[in-house]
C-alpha cells in the first residue's frame, strides 16, 4: 500500500527521531493548545526562543520538551491552569527512569526498541500482524532464542541471551500490567515454517494453546490455504490508547530498523487493512483449535522418532 510522498517523510522522521510514547503525549497536547490559540509553528517557535526545528520534534515526541520550555508554551498557549498542571504532570512521568534503562539492559535497548517498549506500556489494546514470526510478546525462550540467533549470525551466545532475557521481561511486563489487550492474526505459514528445533516448536505451539485462553489474548489464525485473503500489507504492530492520550500509532518493525507514524490518514488505511484480515481469519475458538491440532501433529511425529 503505497503511501502519499508527505506522509511517508514524515514516517521517517519520526523514526530517525527516536519518540516514546510519554513524549509524543507531552507534544500532542502542546500541538492542540498551540492551534488553539491560532499560532503556526514558525510564530511559536519565534515566541519561544527557538527553531521551528525544535518545536516539530517536540510536538511528535521527538526530542523530549525541556521543563523550562514547556512552562513558557504553557503561558504563551494560555493554557488553564489545570491544563497545566496535568501537562506538568505528564512531562515528570515522561522523564522518570524506566525499568528498560537499568544498568543489566546496557547495549541491549537499541533505538527501535526504545519507542516499541513505551508503546506498549501505555497502549490499551495492541494489534499485530506478522507474516514471518510469531510475535515477541507470545514467544517462549527457546523460540525467542532461535529467531534473534538467526537474526545476528556471529553474535556472542551472552549477547543473545541478553535480548531473550529482555524479550522475557516485556512479555511479563504486559502480563503483570493487566490492562491492555492483545489481538494477534497468526499467518499459518510463521507455525509451519517456524524456527529452531521440532521440540521448540511443539513448545511455541502448545504455549499459543494456553495464551489462547488468556482473556486479554485474542489469536486468529490466517489460513494458508484460504484463498484471496487480503495480505497485500506487511508487518503491523497498531497500538490503541485511552482517547485523551494519542491517536493510533502504526509501528512497523525491520530487520535492522522501525518505523512509527501518526499520519492519520495512513494510521487509518492500515486499521482497515488489518480488520480485513481479521474478518478473514479463523474465530478465536477455530484459531485454538487448529493450533492444538497441530499440536497433535507436531507431538505425534516426536514421539515416532
Amino acid at each position: 500500500m503505497g503511501a502519499h510522498p508527505q506522509a511517508r517523510r514524515q514516517v521517517r522522521q519520526l523514526h530517525k527521531a527516536v519518540p516514546k510514547a510519554q513524549h509524543m503525549v507531552v507534544g500532542r497536547e502542546l500541538r492542540r493548545l498551540r492551534e488553539a490559540q491560532g499560532l503556526s509553528q514558525a510564530e511559536a517557535a519565534s515566541l519561544l526562543g527557538v527553531k521551528n526545528y525544535t518545536i516539530s520534534r517536540n510536538e511528535t515526541g521527538g526530542t523530549p520538551c525541556k521543563p523550562e520550555i514547556v512552562r513558557k508554551a504553557l503561558k504563551i498557549y494560555r493554557a488553564t491552569p489545570e491544563e497545566e498542571e496535568h501537562l506538568l504532570e505528564v512531562l515528570e512521568n515522561a522523564n522518570r527512569r524506566r525499568w528498560w534503562q537499568g544498568s543489566e539492559w546496557r547495549g541491549v535497548v537499541k533505538q527501535k526498541l526504545l519507542t516499541l517498549v513505551t508503546l506498549e506500556e501505555n497502549a490499551k489494546l495492541i494489534r499485530v500482524y506478522d507474516r514471518d514470526r510469531v510475535p515477541g510478546l507470545l514467544q517462549t525462550a527457546e523460540y525467542a532464542r532461535a529467531v534473534i540467533r538467526l537474526g545476528m549470525p556471529g553474535a556472542p551466545e551472552e549477547e543473545i541471551e541478553k535480548r531473550v532475557q529482555f524479550r522475557l521481561e516485556r512479555q511479563a511486563r504486559f502480563r503483570g500490567s493487566g490492562s491492555a489487550h492483545y489481538l494477534c492474526l497468526l499467518d499459518e505459514v510463521s507455525l509451519i515454517r517456524g524456527f529452531g528445533s521440532k521440540e521448540d516448536m511443539r513448545g511455541q505451539v502448545s504455549h499459543l494453546v494456553e495464551l489462547a485462553d488468556d482473556p486479554r489474548i485474542s489469536l486468529h489464525i490466517v489460513e494458508l490455504a484460504r484463498l484471496n485473503l487480503p495480505i497485500g500489507f506487511g508487518q503491523t504492530m497498531l497500538f490503541d490508547f485511552e482517547e485523551e492520550l494519542l491517536p493510533t500509532v502504526l509501528y512497523e518493525e525491520g530487520h535492522e530498523s522501525g518505523l512509527v507514524c501518526q499520519e492519520p490518514d495512513e494510521v487509518d488505511q492500515r486499521c482497515k487493512s488489518f480488520d480485513r484480515l481479521l474478518k478473514a481469519s479463523l474465530s478465536k475458538n477455530r484459531s485454538k483449535q487448529r493450533l492444538i491440532d497441530m499440536l497433535a501433529k507436531l507431538e505425534s511425529k516426536g514421539s515416532r522418532k
